[in-house]
């Protein structure tokens, strides 16, 4: 930034604008990819540091590890750089979704012919462990969110009456085993997929009638306490899903509506009032990866040009930044999704560098 762009005051209408120079900025780090593969993405990062995702050969505009083909999940560190975390036996498809300040890390793995996939966690001294099945060594499942304290929730299929489901699992853990216990599902909806868990052992997901969750999908809310809350739509609006958890119960996701047919980033608060925080200038739909205990929410919203551009969304300002007016405008970077942030403000997501996708860390600059 110039010296002279420190004192340069903004008048807009009359009215006292905040100095451009206040505003926060960041530089940008590429995280690469794994050996053997082109293309990557994070999504997360540990309150520590500590990032997760998968790297694959997918191309633009498919987002990676996001069509049937392999792919690996990875650790990142600052120290360390991108880790591999290998397989489970007979799997060609590792993505690991969120990582724990312990470094432990849950995800799936699984068969990119088949389809078949099992949750695992795993950990620095003893590798990837199979999280298993409500059904046994063939059946499905998927390990979404760890809390500190080693508890996992995910979803595992199951047969009940003659009828198939996936139930909300939650798997607890004793040295290197691990206990799948079945939570079962929203009534009305035999498909449930949580997302997240908060450190109060708090649920979200989205809850489907049907497996590739094509007809009305909700948002919910679990507790041991108080089992299965359908959570509401905005008005007129026939779906809806919840990302992310803060540690207070303010969830994250995403509603239609009338004026939002594909859906805007939202919140449930504390009181499970659904509240509409738009999408960028000119957007038509956004969709939320994160929310700090703050009440920051991150994900991508469109733009005119119907790109998806990364977005941080803060109480304060009540509106959305795109954080590719926050880099370097020689970075090369298309940023279009940012998925988490750790204590110290690092952002985690994925853009387009070069005409791949890679997984980015954002970095902030010190405010003058």
């Amino acid at each position: 930034m110039k010296p002279l762009q420190k004192v340069v005051a903004c008048l807009c209408l009359g009215l006292l604008c905040a100095c451009a120079a206040a505003a926060q900025s960041y530089t940008v780090t590429d995280l690469g990819t794994l050996s053997g593969f082109s293309s990557s993405l994070a999504y997360d990062i540990s309150p520590s540091g500590l990032v997760v995702g998968c790297s694959d050969n997918s191309t633009p505009p498919s987002t990676p590890c996001s069509t049937t083909i392999p792919a690996e999940a990875y650790l990142w560190t600052l120290k360390g750089g991108m880790q591999p975390l290998g397989y489970l036996s007979g799997f060609d498809v590792s993505v690991a979704y969120v990582a724990n300040d312990s470094g432990t890390v849950v995800g799936y793995a699984g068969d990119s012919q088949s389809g078949n996939a099992h949750g695992f966690v795993w950990t620095q001294g003893g590798g990837m462990v199979d999280l298993g099945t409500l059904t046994g060594s063939t059946g499905w499942s998927e390990a979404a969110a760890i809390t500190s304290k080693g508890v996992i929730v995910g979803s595992s299929y199951i047969s009940k009456g003659g009828n198939d489901q996936d139930d909300a699992v939650l798997w607890t853990g004793s040295g290197k085993s691990y206990q799948i216990h079945d939570e079962g599902v929203l009534p009305g909806f035999p498909h449930v997929y949580p997302n997240d868990i908060n450190e109060k052992q708090l649920v979200t997901g989205v809850a489907c009638q049907d497996t590739n969750c094509k007809n009305p999908y909700h948002a919910f809310l679990w507790s041991k306490a108080k089992p299965w809350i359908d959570l509401p739509l905005l008005p007129g609006g026939k779906f809806s899903d919840g990302e992310w958890m803060n540690t207070s119960g303010v969830i994250a996701g995403w509603s239609s509506s009338p004026k939002y047919p594909n859906g805007v980033s939202v919140y449930w608060d504390t009181n499970r009032k659904i509240h509409s925080i738009g999408t960028l200038p000119g957007g038509t739909s956004s969709f939320p990866g994160f929310i700090t205990d703050s009440g920051e929410i991150l994900g991508e919203s469109t733009v005119p040009s119907g790109d998806n551009h990364a977005y941080i969304w803060t109480k304060k300002k009540k509106r959305m930044q795109d954080l590719n007016n926050m880099i370097p405008k020689n970075s090369g970077w298309d940023l279009h999704h940012a998925a988490a942030i750790d204590n110290a403000g690092h952002i985690v997501g994925y853009g387009t560098i070069n005409g791949v996708d890679h997984a980015y860390l954002l970095t902030p600059k010190a405010r003058r």
